[in-house]
């Protein structure tokens, strides 16, 4: 298996990549003909992170089946330390062969006046022995999809945090709004009502009165991903897992040239709930 990547979308694999520590202790990478395909869950088992590149989406992507080993498991946290090694002007190469125990991880240079501009740097990096099962997460109709700026989501969570480790959410036709109540006192944000409109598009079931409740520590280990899009779309549907996902399709491209980058995350259970 070999892997080539430089400019804007290295510096979004990397960006990717080395924030899922913060979600997993072990990231596990599926390659296939289609490209490469990573699932996992958070340490507390609440959410689900979902990231496919198509194989043109690189630079250069080569995988032999029944060769190349279909499925490799890394520690999150070096992966991520061995990513920020990185110097800007410097392409990233990623290969194993077979079925390895360890993946090369190369930063190489284009050279000026017949020398490389940084040092090349060659890594080698450990894989772990996992029991690693794949979800089957199914298309589904929400009842309250809408857009909004990644940055302005991130800015919004950061001060809900202030009062409480919870945010709720409140979707109807004609209002959004995000709220966090604590000892201390509260704040409300509304996203959308008669008088202002701070989302990118909206589509709400008929009659909807749609209030959830989820952690904001999630949201904000979400929001790490921000550089991927400078929009989200969140959906929302009652006793079902939101769905939070980057905005990265572009229309000109064919699905084996596209980047997705998918967060599902389970609703708080309240009191009411429980009755």
């Amino acid at each position: 298996m070999h892997l080539l990547l430089e400019g804007n979308k290295l510096q979004q694999f990397c960006d990717i990549i080395g924030n899922c520590k913060y979600l997993c202790e072990v990231i596990t990478f599926n390659f296939s003909e289609d490209g490469l395909y990573s699932q996992g869950m958070t340490f507390d088992h609440c959410g689900i992170f979902e990231l496919k590149m198509g194989h043109h989406w690189f630079m250069d992507y080569e995988w032999e089946p029944g060769v190349d080993a279909a499925e490799i498991s890394v520690s999150s946290e070096f992966l991520s330390k061995i990513l920020s090694a990185r110097q800007p002007s410097q392409h990233l190469a990623i290969k194993y062969s077979g079925k390895p125990d360890h993946v090369t991880i190369i930063f190489g240079s284009t050279k000026a006046h017949g020398k490389n501009q940084e040092f090349p740097k060659e890594f080698s990096l450990s894989l772990i022995d996992v029991d690693h099962e794949k979800l089957t997460i199914p298309e589904m109709e929400y009842s309250a999809d809408f857009g909004i700026g990644s940055k302005a989501l991130q800015v919004t969570n950061d001060q809900l945090s202030l009062f409480n480790e919870t945010l709720t959410i409140h979707c109807s036709e004609d209002k959004i709004y995000l709220q966090s109540k604590g000892t201390e006192g509260q704040l409300k944000v509304t996203l959308f009502d008669e008088k202002c409109e701070h989302i990118t598009e909206y589509a709400v079931e008929e009659d909807l009165s749609l209030t959830l409740d989820f952690s904001i520590k999630h949201f904000n280990s979400f929001c790490r991903f921000l550089k991927v899009s400078d929009c989200v779309n969140l959906s929302f549907k009652k006793d079902i897992p939101m769905k939070f996902e980057y905005v990265t399709e572009q229309e000109d491209k064919e699905a084996d040239e596209q980047l997705k980058l998918v967060f599902y995350l389970a609703p708080k259970i309240s009191d009411d709930d429980d009755e």
